[in-house]
């Protein structure tokens, strides 16, 4: 097992992805009644409805699409001047980007808060350093827990930011509270959290000083498809990464549209979901991968997440999705880190940081095409977005069900 030291080097990884994430579950919260419902002037009162889910969906790709093209070459700056420069200068960056959300909100400006979302996805692609520095320290057979942790950060984030951003937003509770005020208070966060960072997080990449092409740190992606070993890996990833995403995105339309919630009922359920997750990824992950490989994790919980997705849109009871939410958030708790690690074993030590940078990129790639997917989707229907995302993980399931064998559980 790593060493409590090894743990403590990790603690501020982890605290820079739950602040990171408490912006962005925000985000979702309170963006999706926002548009919806063409509340505070952001939309006009006479747009269609669906208009405003693809307008919704367009302004949530842009966080993941950011990562996008940021990740890879976070990956290798970091594996040319370590971990903690790298991740110090996204922490920089990232408080600018919620005063820009924050101001966007105030002045009704879709193009500010168009430009916020996109620079706040550049900054949270410092995940990537996160995974690349738990492979510099942690031994192997603990990378699925501690990746793991990873998850276990954002889902908890997840928990807080959708009660926070509801508090915050209700102006019965404080007067001069508004949709600007969650934003502001992520802003104070992220000051606090770069200072402490600053001061305790230590480097954990060894050898440094590997040259970087930084045109080539984008290109690198071009291996996603031209690496024969790790291939099949990232596409089974992606395919993944599509239903999970797109049920991340998709759910809160289809409960603001179906059962007419305002923002406060909507961040309780939003809450709900990251509560499985954070279950999982406190104990039944580490327990399951000592008894089964990534590769068998990652078929059954890619399966049972498409299994229990599609049961979300079945009952008319709202009371119903406290399960069904349940249950999907659960399955697809396991399968996040479970793929990761699939991808790491299969790589070797010299890359781990270049092709964490591509599982990322890839990871933000389907979040962004499955959100705007999703809003043009949900204008046609609004449960279609679900049972289209049920359908993908299922296949996921099927398909690395019968390409295991070919799949290397080691380098």
């Amino acid at each position: 097992m790593p060493s409590e030291f090894s743990i403590k080097r990790l603690l501020p990884l982890y605290i820079v992805i739950f602040f990171g994430f408490l912006g962005y579950s925000m985000m979702i919260t309170l963006f999706t009644p926002l548009f919806m419902y063409a509340q505070e002037g952001m939309v006009s009162v006479d747009s269609s409805i669906g208009y405003r889910v693809i307008l919704l969906g367009i302004v949530l790709a842009l966080f993941p699409l950011a990562q996008f093209f940021s990740s890879p070459i976070l990956g290798a700056l970091s594996d040319h001047f370590g971990r903690r420069p790298i991740l110090l200068i996204s922490l920089y960056s990232a408080p600018v980007c919620y005063a820009l959300i924050a101001f966007s909100l105030t002045f009704h400006s879709i193009a500010l808060l168009m430009l916020g979302c996109f620079i706040a996805g550049i900054t949270q692609a410092n995940i990537v350093v996160a995974q690349s520095a738990i492979v510099d320290i942690a031994p192997r057979e603990e990378r699925n827990r501690l990746f793991g942790y990873i998850y276990l950060s954002a889902s908890s984030a997840y928990i807080a930011g959708p009660l926070l951003g509801g508090k915050l937003t209700n102006s019965s509770t404080v007067s001069w509270f508004d949709y600007p005020t969650p934003f502001w208070v992520v802003c104070g966060f992220l000051v606090v959290v770069l200072f402490w960072t600053q001061a305790v997080f230590l480097e954990t990449k060894k050898e440094k000083g590997i040259h970087v092409n930084y045109l080539g740190a984008f290109v690198s992606l071009l291996t996603i498809f031209t690496s024969r070993r790790l291939r099949k890996i990232y596409f089974i990833n992606f395919l993944l990464y599509i239903a999970i995403f797109g049920y991340f995105r998709c759910y809160p339309m289809y409960i603001v549209n179906a059962f007419h919630v305002n923002a406060s009922k909507l961040s309780e359920y939003i809450a709900w979901v990251a509560v499985p997750i954070v279950l999982v990824n406190l104990g039944v992950t580490s327990v399951l991968s000592k008894r089964f490989s990534p590769k068998i994790l990652t078929i059954w919980a890619s399966f049972f997440t498409g299994v229990f997705m599609l049961l979300i849109v079945i009952p008319d009871a709202q009371a119903a999705l406290w399960v069904t939410l349940f249950l999907t958030s659960a399955a697809l708790a396991l399968s996040l880190p479970s793929s990761s690690t699939m991808l790491s074993f299969a790589a070797s030590p010299a890359e781990q940081g270049l092709v964490m940078g591509n599982n990322q990129s890839l990871q933000v790639a389907a979040e962004a095409l499955s959100a705007f997917a999703g809003g043009l989707l949900a204008s046609i229907s609004i449960a279609m977005p679900l049972v289209v995302m049920s359908l993908v993980a299922c296949i996921t399931g099927i398909i690395l069900f019968s390409v295991r064998k070919s799949i290397p559980d080691h380098h």
